[in-house]
């Protein structure tokens, strides 16, 4: 009998409990691109050993934050009066001016877990107490896909939240602006570490137990990988609610804020009723395999050395990080090859050296990246699913 041996075996560390330790491993196979894509002529990929088909996958809104601009001034706590009685859970109430107790004619709603004709009587019923200047706005959502174990498994949630924070694939420039920078967070009173340095170099692996983030906490756009265990969490009071077994799930959730809403047609709130949600898709929920020269890395000479070195490099960051720090290490080597080509190309003329011609496999928006096909059509079907839920909200809360 034979063993098939993985290609790379990913240790599922935690820093929660009493002695920080391994839950398990998160193991991975090459798998030949040959045949799929002529751009991926002679790469393969290393893809996860996981079965998607043990999971459900449904997508939410985790909160959404209407802005209203009333005919006439009030205080905070009168709004959230008239309006609590629609929600089980009582709706955040900020006041736009700097002082939260003054009397405004601006506010901005948080609904958490928005049932969508819940949303549509409160803001009809505010409507009707004090007039709108405007239509309600949307100036913020959190939209979340879970991936719930069909047999509560620990481990196999820690396998999906490792799966999901390292096929991940974020277009965005991360490493910019320091407070966008990927980091792994945890405890009551959040500790972080970076996954990458300021110069995108590989240096902390995520833990199972915290939570992964990408880019700055008041950015446009923000996405967090975790393990979802509780619900309903006030840190400030320390207080939450411990899911069951059967509730927790691996969750990827993206936040939205102005402008970035404008950019994919979300001006008002009736804006939701008509928004492709299987847009969000390609646009903020992708996953991709990294892929790696095959036997192109073992012919002999100084160049296979250094391709092989890569090779290596890239192995290793895609190993601690995902492909957070194989993207990161492939757009230095770019970066690298365009300064040789714009500022030094002559001088390597002048000394009677030639530049090789550029490599052009695994080239095009995607880089050396594959799509995740399978997961990216769950995710997919699941805001698809969303948004016929949320049309469906508007229709019967009118």
């Amino acid at each position: 009998m034979s063993i098939t041996r993985p290609a790379l075996s990913v240790p599922l560390r935690t820093i929660k409990t009493p002695v920080p330790g391994i839950l398990g491993t998160l193991e991975y196979q090459w798998v030949d691109l040959s045949r799929t894509q002529k751009r991926f002529t002679g790469r393969w990929s290393l893809e996860p050993e996981i079965d998607l088909g043990t999971f459900t996958t449904r997508a939410v809104i985790d909160w959404l934050m209407v802005e209203v601009q009333l005919n006439r001034s009030t205080q905070f706590q009168w709004i959230q009066r008239d309006i609590e009685a629609y929600f089980d859970r009582l709706p955040g109430i900020h006041n736009c001016l700097p002082m939260q107790n003054d009397a405004s004619s601006r506010f901005r709603i948080t609904i958490q877990e928005p049932d969508i004709p819940a949303v549509l009587k409160a803001v009809a019923a505010i409507e009707t107490k004090y007039g709108f200047a405007e239509q309600p706005g949307v100036a913020g959502i959190e939209i979340s896909v879970d991936f719930t174990p069909r047999t509560p498994d620990h481990i196999a949630r820690a396998r999906m939240v490792r799966v999901l924070s390292n096929h991940l694939l974020v277009s965005r420039d991360l490493l910019a602006h320091p407070l966008d920078r990927p980091r792994t967070v945890w405890g009551q009173r959040p500790k972080v570490l970076h996954l990458l340095d300021g110069f995108g170099v590989a240096v902390q692996a995520p833990f199972s137990d915290g939570t992964v983030e990408f880019g700055a906490k008041n950015a446009e756009v923000r996405w967090r990988v975790m393990d979802k265990t509780i619900d309903e969490q006030n840190r400030g009071a320390g207080t939450f609610l411990a899911l069951e077994e059967t509730d927790k799930r691996a969750r990827v959730e993206v936040t939205l804020a102005s402008p970035e809403l404008r950019k994919i047609g979300i001006n008002r709130l009736n804006d939701l009723a008509m928004l492709n949600f299987t847009q969000l898709q390609g646009r903020y929920f992708r996953f991709s395999h990294p892929t790696f020269p095959g036997g192109a890395v073992l012919r002999r000479g100084h160049p296979a050395a250094m391709n092989l070195w890569l090779h290596r490099q890239r192995i290793n960051a895609f190993e601690v990080t995902g492909n957070l720090g194989v993207k990161a290490l492939d757009d230095r080597a770019a970066k690298h090859r365009s300064h040789l080509r714009k500022h030094e190309l002559t001088k390597i003329h002048q000394l009677g050296l030639c530049m090789p011609r550029p490599d052009r496999t695994a080239i095009g928006k995607d880089g050396t990246f594959v799509a995740y096909t399978e997961m990216n059509l769950r995710v997919r079907t699941a805001l698809r699913n969303l948004g016929r839920r949320v049309a469906d909200g508007f229709v019967s809360g009118v």
